[in-house]
C-alpha cells in the first residue's frame, strides 16, 4: 500500500525563494533529506498507509465540503525544529491564517469519522527544506536580520491536495487529487 498525505502546494514564485534559502543552508549544513523544489508543500495531514478503497472514501468527503475560496498566507522567515544550533528540521514558517486553521480543522474532522487519528502535536504550518540533520550550524545563528532568510513572502491559496508519496524518487510526491476552494464539488 501506498502512503499520502494532505497538503498545499507552494506556488512557484515562493518555490525560487525557498531554493535560495536552501542553498544559503546548503553551504551551512549538511542534512541526509533535502526538499525537492517540486515537492515544497505545507502539510495539513499526513495519512500514512492506505488503501485506494480508504483513499477514494476520503477524497469524496472532501469533494463533498465547502471550502475557502481564496487566502492569503505568509511564508517566512526561516526556522527549525529542534536544537537551534543543529535544527533535525529546517523550514519556512507560515502563518496560522484563520483559512488555513479552517482548512485543517475541516480535514481532520473528516478524517476522524473515516478512521483516521487526530494528531496530538499542536499544528505548526511550515514547508520543509530540509530534514535529518547531519552536520553544521544553523545559518540562522550567524544571519543578520536583513539576510533572506528573515523575508517574508504572500502566497495566495486556491486549493489543496491529495498526494502519494514515491520514496526514493525525484520528485517525491505525486498529485493524485486536488480539492479546488469555493466550491462544492
Amino acid at each position: 500500500m501506498s502512503h499520502y498525505f494532505i497538503g498545499i502546494k507552494v506556488q512557484s514564485e515562493i518555490r525560487e525563494k525557498l531554493m535560495n534559502w536552501q542553498s544559503i543552508l546548503r553551504d551551512a549544513m549538511k542534512y541526509k533529506d533535502w526538499t525537492a523544489k517540486e515537492d515544497l508543500h505545507v502539510t495539513l495531514k499526513f495519512l500514512g498507509s492506505c488503501s485506494d478503497e480508504t483513499v477514494e472514501r476520503y477524497v469524496q468527503r472532501l469533494k463533498n465540503e465547502s471550502w475557502p475560496s481564496e487566502y492569503s498566507l505568509t511564508v517566512g522567515p526561516a526556522g527549525g525544529f529542534g536544537d537551534r544550533q543543529r535544527p533535525r528540521v529546517f523550514h519556512a514558517q507560515v502563518q496560522r491564517a484563520p483559512s488555513l486553521m479552517e482548512t485543517k480543522e475541516k480535514v481532520d474532522s473528516v478524517g476522524e469519522e473515516l478512521g483516521f487519528q487526530k494528531e496530538k502535536r499542536k499544528f505548526n504550518p511550515h514547508i520543509t527544506l530540509a530534514k535529518k540533520q547531519a552536520e553544521g550550524v544553523s545559518p540562522l545563528m550567524e544571519a543578520s536580520k536583513e539576510s533572506v532568510l528573515f523575508e517574508t513572502y504572500e502566497m495566495v491559496v486556491t486549493q489543496f491536495s491529495l498526494f502519494r508519496i514515491h520514496p526514493g524518487s525525484h520528485p517525491k510526491y505525486e498529485t493524485v487529487t486536488t480539492i479546488k476552494g469555493g466550491q462544492n464539488i
